[in-house]
């Protein structure tokens, strides 16, 4: 029997994980996790689908990775097990203050997509006390990371997966146990796993709030812009994206200016309650690192690394499209391994 190990569990670990277990029932899979549900940096997020701080990861690939997600929300969407994986199907107004800004290709996959015209833009810069350059409407996915990962945690172990909460630092001890292939799903841990120096932390801090009467998602996109995202049981109120700051305190500059710029957008918010301020760091790097290495271990023993990490704001985005493309290269390397 092939064993693989995963290292990570957060949202790209998961989904590898159980991809690899759909299409290798007979495969060995073990995941290596310092943090899980709740504690892992997705669960803070809205868990929004949508594209988000990539850097130059190549559009068709970003096209291609988070429409097979899209795919995944919409079909757990019309199943009943929408409410257990926390996935809803909310309206959303996506704008931007910037110039040059075009219509997306992965337009063509999501539902109710249109551009928001000349007019709109201003009736709605005029409600907001801002000057939007371009928009556009669409209906959209929510995927809510601590219902998702609780749901892949629990096929995971359900199809037989082993599951060690510990920190790995070294991929060659990993593989000295007897794995035939390591896929490295550590996200911004990346850094010193692999000695990876171009991985940066992107700080998010967002709060959330009780306000029921918020199904709408609005978007500013731009660099000083806001967010308000409706989640099951609260809104989610964001954001911020600071390049390379690793401070996780709770900021009461961004605090404010979380609170002020989401109350011009939608005053009713105003007076809601706050219920959670969080901050995150997003594994950010130049391109979303997905491909296959071999690694000289222990004694000169080489062994094959699957990499899957770097995914910016977009791990929830892009979670399933790269979980069929990780696999896809794990049954290459044991493909590999057998002829040897």
């Amino acid at each position: 029997m092939s064993r693989v190990a995963v290292i990570g569990g957060g949202v790209i670990g998961l989904s590898t994980a159980v991809v690899a277990q759909r299409r290798m029932p007979w495969l060995e899979v073990t995941v290596f996790a310092e943090q899980l549900s709740p504690d892992t940096t997705g669960d803070g997020s809205a868990g929004l689908w949508e594209p988000y701080l990539l850097q130059d990861t190549p559009a068709d690939n970003i096209n291609r990775w988070a429409s097979e997600t899209y795919f995944l929300f919409r079909e757990l969407w019309q199943s009943p097990l929408a409410g257990e994986v926390g996935v809803s199907l909310v309206p959303m107004t996506w704008l931007t203050q910037e110039e040059g800004s075009s219509l997306p290709l992965w337009r063509h996959s999501v539902l109710g997509f249109s551009p928001i015209d000349e007019k709109q833009l201003r009736d709605l810069s005029s409600q907001h006390g801002r000057t939007y350059k371009f928009g556009y409407e669409m209906l959209m996915f929510t995927c809510e990371p601590t219902r998702f990962l609780p749901y892949l945690l629990k096929e995971f172990k359900t199809n037989g997966g082993v599951l060690l909460k510990k920190r790995v630092t070294s991929l060659p001890d990993v593989a000295a146990d007897g794995y035939d292939v390591v896929v490295n799903c550590s996200g911004l841990g990346a850094r010193e796993l692999v000695g990876d120096v171009s991985i940066q932390p992107i700080r998010g801090q967002v709060m959330r709030v009780k306000a029921p009467w918020v199904k709408h998602v609005i978007l500013d996109d731009s660099d000083a812009g806001n967010y308000i995202i409706p989640n099951q049981d609260s809104v989610v109120l964001g954001g911020t994206h600071q390049l390379g700051d690793w401070n996780t305190e709770v900021s009461s500059a961004d605090r404010d200016f979380i609170l002020n710029g989401c109350c011009k957008m939608l005053p009713a918010l105003r007076r809601a309650e706050v219920l959670q301020e969080w901050v995150g760091l997003r594994p950010s790097r130049p391109q979303v690192r997905l491909e296959r290495e071999t690694v000289r271990g222990r004694h000169g023993k080489s062994f094959e690394v699957v990499h899957n990490y770097g995914h910016g704001g977009s791990g929830v985005t892009l979670c399933w499209g790269c979980a069929q493309d990780a696999v896809k290269l794990i049954q290459q390397s044991l493909q590999g391994a057998a002829k040897l």
